[in-house]
């Protein structure tokens, strides 16, 4: 079996295959398992810790015979069909041939990178960061500006950064509320005094991430229903004014803010379409991976698509998806 991806999705199908006997290849085309788990500190609705459910999982298949796991390793060439594909990878150590009788694709996303929206002044002004630096922030309990590394007496979250726009992607990433209300209280537990606002266009917590958000207004983070327009340099008593619109009644809005964190969303892999093309699947008008059936087949038999490679899901999807494929090879492999 070929797991293509290291992320927390291949990691979980490569230790349900382990555990039920069947031999693993699992390539990750950096030099560490974890993709980009390895980010976070936390991790919502629970609080889990990151680093720990990467562990937990490298530690299973670094003591399981079953599994053999390459990194840093390119795909140069994959062709094939069930039950013999065959992968050329790349490595530094030179170049590898792997034969399969199935594919898990388990390449998860890309963060938006918003250096092209100029107009919230990502890369110009230190102080507006993405979610994925205020995440580190988080984990080394350092929240602090860039621009003079002292605390900030205020920190405003605004969401669908890459998502839900025209501009951009129309689609919606999924996450990206659940994880701006998750930082934001906890942005609110390491610094009680620090004003937290979320401006946000729809608010989407659904199941257990409701109940994080009625915490996170309880501990006093407001919500304000709005449409950001821009930021620039502040003339007030914050560092930055943001400037929106209330959606509730149509008025022009300034908020001054001293650190502005923009939740981005999620985008495909480079080598999607490529990869797709070799397997002999499909896309999506998004750009991800297309499954024939929910929520990891795909029109070609032996391929099998898992977590944030077919569009952006949470973590606890992704490891339900790791599994399922995992459980979907295993039939198909051993009858």
């Amino acid at each position: 079996m070929l797991i293509i991806g290291g992320g927390i999705t291949g990691l979980q199908a490569a230790q349900n295959l382990s555990q039920v006997g069947i031999e693993v290849v699992l390539v990750e085309q950096s030099d560490q398992l974890g993709g980009n788990l390895k980010a976070l500190g936390s991790t919502f609705p629970e609080g889990r810790g990151a680093p720990e459910l990467i562990e937990k999982r490298i530690n299973a298949i670094n003591g399981s015979p079953q599994v053999t796991v390459v990194t840093e390793a390119e795909i140069a060439s994959l062709a094939g069909e069930y039950a013999r594909f065959t992968a050329d990878l790349k490595t530094p150590g030179g170049k590898h041939a792997v034969e399969s009788e199935a594919v898990i694709v388990a390449t998860g996303f890309l963060p938006f990178n918003p250096i092209e929206m100029t107009h919230y002044g990502f890369g110009k002004h230190p102080d507006v960061i993405t979610a994925l630096e205020l995440a580190g922030k988080i984990r080394d309990k350092k929240i602090v500006r860039n621009s003079e590394e002292k605390e900030p007496a205020s920190v405003t979250f605004i969401q669908c950064v890459g998502s839900r726009d025209q501009s951009t992607h129309t689609y919606c990433s999924a996450f990206c509320c659940m994880y701006a209300v998750h930082m934001a209280t906890i942005v609110r537990d390491q610094l009680p005094d620090c004003r937290v606002t979320i401006l946000y266009m729809d608010l989407r917590t659904p199941f257990c991430a409701e109940l994080i958000y009625e915490d996170a207004r309880r501990r006093g983070v407001t919500f304000v229903r709005s449409k950001p327009a821009k930021i620039r340099t502040g003339t007030g008593n914050g560092h930055l004014t943001i400037q929106y619109e209330d959606t509730l009644d149509g008025a022009l809005r300034f908020l001054d803010s001293e650190m502005v964190v923009l939740s981005i969303g999620a985008e495909p892999t480079y080598d999607t379409e490529k990869l797709a093309a070799s397997l002999k699947v499909d896309c999506d008008e998004s750009g991800f991976f297309r499954c024939d059936r929910e929520p990891v087949f795909t029109k070609a038999k032996g391929v099998f698509i898992a977590g944030a490679a077919s569009g952006p899901k949470d973590i606890t999807t992704c490891l339900a998806e790791g599994s399922a494929a995992a459980a979907q090879a295993a039939l198909l492999l051993k009858g």
